[in-house]
């Protein structure tokens, strides 16, 4: 089946970082967690977490679409790229870049290693992609060593606890890879491996399905800086205007 083509990768770039935002501006300027005795006076009568309450689980569904959407570029731009020594060294980069930030807004410290920002998870992923193209399914012994690089990915995930893990993050990337040829089969697959974590999230496969193939407009370093300055905007404000204002 081929579908008619109709979103750029740019387009399906800008999807995810709206989506993530929104997620991430749930998540880390809540409230919730300051009512209990900390915050006497934050009731559910004050009309900011009244308001919280009704449009931040909204934020949160949306963010489901995020992820895949970010898997599905990732292996765009490994099949695309010239170098991809040089993409997973940049991806490291900002993974490593990004960690306090992540710590800060999620957990409040500036190393936490109870959990690893999402850069890890797309490190991995690229890492194991990388293996399966050099060594793909072609015969017992390849297959052998395909099994061990998605195994050893999926576990590897898992121990440094990063974002999604290894049974959703690591595994979807791997699907979504072997399979990406076929537009609706990764999307099947990719959407079984999904359900995991989050329904909503089926629907980020309808613009994946829709991809045209076409890199469309770059922002290369915007996407990544993004992430780790949207996350210590989002921290100051909850500290810094959240937090005062409540008290």
């Amino acid at each position: 089946m081929n579908p008619k083509p109709f979103f750029s990768g740019s387009q399906l770039k800008w999807i995810a970082i709206i989506a993530m935002f929104l997620d991430h501006t749930a998540k880390i300027i809540r409230f919730q967690p300051l009512i209990n005795g900390a915050l006497p006076y934050m009731t559910e009568s004050n009309q900011l977490f009244a308001m919280s309450q009704t449009i931040f689980p909204l934020f949160i569904l949306i963010g489901r679409l995020a992820f895949p959407l970010f898997c599905f570029l990732l292996i765009e731009g490994f099949v695309h790229t010239s170098n991809p020594k040089n993409y997973l060294m940049r991806l490291f980069l900002f993974a490593v870049i990004s960690e306090i930030p992540y710590d800060l807004a999620f957990s409040h410290q500036f190393v936490n290693l109870e959990s690893q920002n999402v850069f890890f998870t797309l490190v991995i992923g690229l890492v194991v992609i990388m293996g399966l193209d050099k060594f793909s399914f072609t015969s017992v012994k390849n297959s052998f060593f395909s099994l061990i690089i998605i195994t050893s990915g999926i576990f590897l995930a898992e121990w440094l606890q990063t974002d999604y893990g290894g049974w959703i993050g690591i595994l979807l990337i791997t699907i979504l890879y072997l399979f990406r040829r076929s537009s609706l089969l990764k999307c099947i697959l990719g959407g079984l491996v999904l359900l995991q974590n989050s329904w909503f999230g089926l629907f980020a496969f309808i613009p994946i399905y829709f991809y045209n193939g076409q890199r469309g407009k770059q922002w290369k370093y915007f996407f990544y800086w993004f992430y780790p300055v949207h996350l210590l905007v989002l921290f100051a404000i909850q500290q810094f205007l959240v937090v005062p204002y409540l008290i």
